[in-house]
């Protein structure tokens, strides 16, 4: 289901009311009309940075690309993701061997279980992953047309400068993270490969797919609020507002409603992941924190930032979910006046 969704960030551009040409609806209008082809080339304009980072970190199918959806893409794309997980889990095991098992007794548990939610965790995305690698064209086909009978454009400049803020603080905390762990691991290069294979990867490639879940409600804000504003100018700009029209807006801001709650059940599993995850981490830091306070010899400077990147990394993705989300009921709460009004 989050493969389903990232296909879903077509929403993302904020939308801005455009007067639809004709009373053409969804089913109606053909693949071939020119309003279909150039929404969806607007789409993919907007959205191909985080099409093409999402299919090579495997939180997406190939089939979302343009052009990739013969059986001879699917199947390259199915053994590249077979290789990165399997590569994965034998360093997930060897660093679990050679690492690990070296700590002490607190220590090693707290990492171990870590580890083994990262590995989850992954194979989570992975499935569902491979579970729509045939039908995101098809999903893709068919928000275009919703968004075509719903008079909505793609606002492109808007979708990338939202979607670079994110890849770029992704790309931030990677990079700080892979110099940390290197120097956290004294330079040894063989353990510092199998640490950043076995947690920095597995974090980034969350990061990742939950992006996607950010742009979704980031997209279904904009939505409300193109809503709440049409509606807005409906009851209190005109005389006599259009019934039907009032009704098809309500409707919409229904369907919107529908779709956060679909959005947050396809997610559930990776923010359960997410929390238990950090439960552990949290403990993991607090355990070496009193360790570092404990015998101050043991605790060094990059200790004490490789924790403080880490909580960072951890709150950041729970700080996101919790962000968008209030930003979704927020502009959901704002036509709550509106809708009382008509009753």
């Amino acid at each position: 289901m989050e493969a389903f969704l990232m296909s879903l960030a077509v929403d993302m551009g904020k939308p801005k009311k455009v007067p639809p040409k004709h009373p053409m609806t969804a089913e109606r209008l053909p693949k071939g009309h020119p309003s279909f082809h150039q929404q969806t080339r607007r789409l993919y304009k907007a959205l191909h940075w985080l099409l093409l980072i999402s299919v090579l970190a495997n939180t997406a199918p190939i089939a979302v690309l343009p052009g990739r959806q013969r059986i001879v893409y699917r199947h390259l794309h199915l053994c590249w993701m077979a290789v990165c997980y399997g590569w994965f889990c034998l360093a997930s095991y060897w660093e679990f061997v050679l690492i690990t098992l070296n700590k002490v007794s607190i220590d090693c548990y707290l990492n171990a279980m870590e580890s083994a939610i990262y590995v989850v965790h992954s194979a989570s995305i992975l499935i569902l992953t491979f579970q729509w690698r045939h039908r995101a064209p098809a999903v893709i086909d068919r928000i275009v047309k919703s968004d075509l009978e719903r008079g909505y454009s793609i606002n492109c400049r808007q979708s990338k400068r939202f979607l670079r803020v994110q890849l770029s603080l992704v790309l931030v905390l990677a990079c700080s993270a892979f110099a940390i762990d290197i120097c956290s691991q004294r330079f040894v290069v063989y353990k510092a490969i199998l640490s950043i294979h076995s947690f920095v990867m597995p974090n980034i490639i969350s990061s990742l797919s939950f992006i996607q879940y950010y742009v979704l409600l980031q997209g279904i804000a904009w939505r409300q609020a193109a809503v709440t504003e049409s509606l807005q100018s409906e009851l209190q700009h005109l005389p006599c507002p259009r019934r039907w029209e009032v009704q098809r807006l309500r409707l919409q801001h229904a369907e919107l409603t529908r779709f956060t709650k679909l959005v947050n059940t396809a997610y559930q599993y990776s923010i359960v992941l997410l929390i238990v995850g950090c439960f552990f981490n949290f403990n993991l830091n607090l355990f070496l924190v009193y360790k570092g306070i404990d015998v101050p010899e043991l605790a060094d400077w990059v200790r004490w930032i490789y924790m403080v990147l880490w909580l960072a990394m951890h709150m950041g993705k729970v700080y996101g979910i919790l962000y968008f989300n209030h930003k979704v009921q927020d502009e959901a709460s704002s036509q709550s006046p509106f809708h009382l009004g008509l009753i």
